[in-house]
């Protein structure tokens, strides 16, 4: 069984913001070739967060979006890797990232928080940081005093357009994730 996460913040003020790219990618998957799959999910919110399970190359999934600030998401990861004793090996976490260069994505697995508090404390509950990680690039605030204002502002028009161009990578990467 493997564990897709996707960090963010909960309520419409965040649906387009720079730290709820998930929920993008998230939307995205639902509409694109795995539609189909989509389907047959069971969707589940009575705990706190929001799942879907699926089957996707022959294994069983669950995409996961904490429905807790983006900094409490430890308490959702922690607990369905726990009921559903999932190895930290089996679980990817998609994130956003400031310190990536222009319009990157990558699939990392153990890398430090780098900052990041949301990674910093699903590595703190989980007692490692031996899981997998898609980190995609958001830009970063001129102003270093401004790293929290600028990740919950919203993306600009131009911006958008260049990440939908992204989502094929994304998909690749959650691909080879699921085959490891």
């Amino acid at each position: 069984m493997k564990l897709i996460v996707g960090l963010g913040n909960p309520g419409w003020q965040y649906k387009n913001t720079r730290h709820n790219i998930w929920f993008w990618v998230i939307d995205k998957l639902r509409n694109d070739e795995w539609k189909i799959l989509w389907d047959i999910l069971v969707y589940d919110n009575k705990l706190g967060w929001e799942t879907i399970q699926t089957i996707l190359d022959d294994k069983k999934v669950i995409f996961t979006k904490p429905m807790e600030f983006m900094n409490r998401s430890w308490w959702c990861v922690s607990k369905i890797a726990n009921f559903y004793k999932i190895d930290t090996k089996d679980i990817l976490v998609i994130h956003d990232d400031i310190d990536l260069t222009v319009w990157t994505i990558k699939l990392k697995l153990w890398w430090w928080a780098a900052g990041h508090n949301g990674i910093r404390n699903i590595m703190d509950k989980l007692g490692n940081g031996e899981f997998y990680r898609i980190r995609i690039w958001v830009d970063r605030p001129n102003n270093q005093d401004y790293v929290a204002d600028y990740v919950l502002s919203n993306f600009k028009k131009e911006e958008i357009d260049i990440i939908e161009t992204k989502f094929d990578q994304i998909e690749k990467f959650i691909k080879e994730f699921l085959n490891k």
